[in-house]
């Protein structure tokens, strides 16, 4: 469901300085006593839209910035973070660091990612990446530049990860 909110200040004058434009994604496919979605379908689509609404403006301070909300301000929360902190890795450098992004995202808010919800990122991350070509099309051009040497590719360093044998979410410092 999406919604778009246009808050007012009380007069005329305040109106003009005061508009925020938000636009509202609620998940429904999330059951509340599930600590993650069964499948990462219904999120990855959610990301998908909440990114593309961001880039429609860009340039618009006035849709700045995403606010992430939860019925108890912390599980989602911490899933969605550290998701985008995830694609923007990837969009960057072409490679992700579930690890890293999760312990960055703790250093300030440690009770934003725990043990279920770090194993579901995986999953989520390599959805993200099968589901988006423009990973695969970079992935092609460095295996001809590199038949000769291992792959290392994103989708190979995703499966080859193994979370439980990575991390205990419980032990980042």
């Amino acid at each position: 469901m999406i919604s778009e909110i246009m808050a007012n200040g009380t007069n005329q004058q305040q109106l003009e300085a005061e508009v925020r434009i938000c636009c509202v994604i609620q998940i429904r496919m999330w059951p509340i006593e599930n600590k993650v979605p069964s499948s990462t379908s219904g999120l990855i689509d959610m990301i998908k839209m909440a990114r593309s609404w961001r880039k429609r403006a860009p340039e618009r301070p006035e849709t700045k910035p995403t606010i992430v909300m939860s019925h108890n301000g912390v599980n989602r929360c911490g899933i969605y973070i550290a998701a985008n902190v995830c694609i923007d890795q990837m969009d960057m450098d072409h490679e992700v660091d579930v690890f890293h992004a999760v312990k960055l995202i703790r250093m300030n808010r440690p009770q934003l990612v725990d043990r279920d919800e770090y194993k579901y990122l995986y999953d989520l991350m390599l959805h993200w990446y099968m589901t988006n070509p423009e990973y695969r099309i970079f992935d092609q051009k460095e295996e001809s530049r590199d038949s000769a040497s291992q792959n290392s590719s994103l989708r190979n360093l995703i499966r080859s990860s193994n979370p439980t044998t990575i991390l205990n979410a419980n032990h980042i410092s």
